[in-house]
């Protein structure tokens, strides 16, 4: 990596609790160690050997690793704790932390469910502690020069944007059986909607926060998993873009890409290639940035842990990834589900085919058309969000004293459609 260690890290050594020792979990163990951290580690295994799902027993955690028996019992014992295990023990272990008033570095996404969220951003506030959420990509050199750009105007009034994952889940974990790993499960927060949050997150990083959502999903019966495995999900964004986000686990090769469309010109990011291309009215399509020649994934983690840990020691240095925005990307993941579970319907079947009794109840086979709200979000300078509720049987609600609004998303509800997430998810 080209990033030195920063030199408050040479200068004292915190110590911090990992748990969780997953692939993720590992790579936090390694970089911390690599950054001169003391580092603490539980595992959710009893032993370090086969466990459902591996075809080969893990490697064993470095020397220096201290493993504990008891996280809660560990937490007196550090200054910051790396949340890493499985998706739906996020929060439990989360907000154990922060009541013993520890500074968080939380795995993305933030849960599966708001449930316990609100206490969360309480104890979080009323302590003032450090939190940052795992959105690596964030500090990803591409994206970060394509949000300054974008900032700038570069393209001018952006319509809309499409963002898009995928690689063929069975070759993500070698060594490893996709059919028994949390990804294909529900209740441990499978699926491509959570397992792939980035591409929601990274919308709204780069141009603005999500209003209104829609989702379409399917499951691959090839792939032996209960989970959705393809997901397109539309979104409403507060300056009125709209953005498409497509996430897989069936694309044959890993792909990612980023394309956002302006008055003036069309951004575009490939993460494989490493470049953001800029094409213009005339056709002209140049290259305006490339990553440096000795880029690897991992400096996106180190990156941002090593601003976690500059930001533990009392650097004042704002979040890469705050809370409150990961608990906003948490909601649009809901919102998404919600939406497909509410209103899927199995295929297209056009009126008078002689087949509209396969057709989901209630729908009308020529019109499938549903939304999901959001709520009305919009960022302070903070960085916090406001959320303006609305009336569950489709209208907006009647507006207060001092709330921000999100600029043309009020009053388009008809009545029948579905109310807004705000105040239609209690138990998500």
């Amino acid at each position: 990596m080209s990033d030195a260690v920063p030199a408050a890290l040479l200068t004292s050594s915190p110590c911090v609790l990992v748990v969780g020792t997953g692939s993720v979990g590992r790579r936090h163990i390694s970089n911390l160690l690599g950054l001169g951290v003391r580092v603490l580690a539980y595992s959710y295994r009893a032993a370090e050997g086969l466990t459902p799902g591996q075809a080969q027993a893990p490697a064993p955690l470095p020397a220096e690793v201290e493993r504990v028996s008891d996280w809660s019992l560990a937490l007196p014992r550090v200054q910051a704790v790396v949340v890493a295990n499985r998706t739906d023990q996020h929060l439990a272990v989360a907000t154990a932390a922060a009541k013993a008033g520890r500074a968080l570095f939380i795995e993305k996404p933030l849960g599966i469910g708001m449930e316990g969220v609100a206490d969360l951003q309480r104890l979080v506030a009323a302590q003032g502690l450090v939190v940052e959420a795992g959105f690596m990509l964030r500090t990803h050199p591409n994206l970060s020069w394509m949000r300054q750009a974008l900032a700038q105007g570069c393209i001018g009034e952006v319509f809309h944007a499409r963002a898009a994952v995928g690689q063929w889940l069975p070759d993500w974990r070698p060594g490893t059986d996709h059919r028994q790993g949390y990804g294909a499960f529900r209740a441990t927060g499978g699926g491509v909607i959570f397992d792939l949050v980035h591409e929601l997150d990274l919308v709204q990083w780069l141009l603005s926060p999500a209003v209104d959502v829609v989702a379409l999903c399917r499951q691959v019966p090839a792939l032996d998993i209960e989970t959705e495995a393809v997901a397109q999900i539309g979104l409403r964004l507060s300056d009125a873009a709209l953005a498409q986000v497509h996430l897989d686990y069936v694309r044959p090769g890993y792909g990612r890409h980023f394309e956002v469309v302006g008055r003036t010109g069309v951004l575009s990011w490939d993460y494989v290639q490493g470049t953001v291309t800029l094409e213009r009215a005339s056709g002209e399509r140049q290259e305006v940035h490339r990553l440096p020649a000795d880029f690897q994934r991992n400096d996106m983690f180190v990156r941002h842990m090593a601003h976690f840990l500059e930001r533990v020691q009392g650097s004042g240095a704002l979040p890469i990834s705050p809370l409150d925005e990961a608990v906003s990307v948490l909601r649009v993941a809901l919102a998404a589900h919600r939406h497909y579970l509410r209103h899927r319907c199995p295929r297209w079947i056009p009126r008078g085919s002689g087949q509209e009794h396969s057709t989901a109840a209630g729908q009308t086979p020529d019109r499938l058309e549903h939304r999901a709200g959001l709520g009305l979000f919009a960022h302070s300078a903070g960085g916090g969000v406001h959320r303006q509720p609305a009336d569950c049987r489709g209208g907006p609600a009647p507006r207060r004293a001092g709330a921000l609004h999100a600029a043309g998303s009020a009053g388009h509800f008809r009545r029948g459609q579905v109310g807004r997430l705000a105040a239609c998810t209690a138990g998500l």
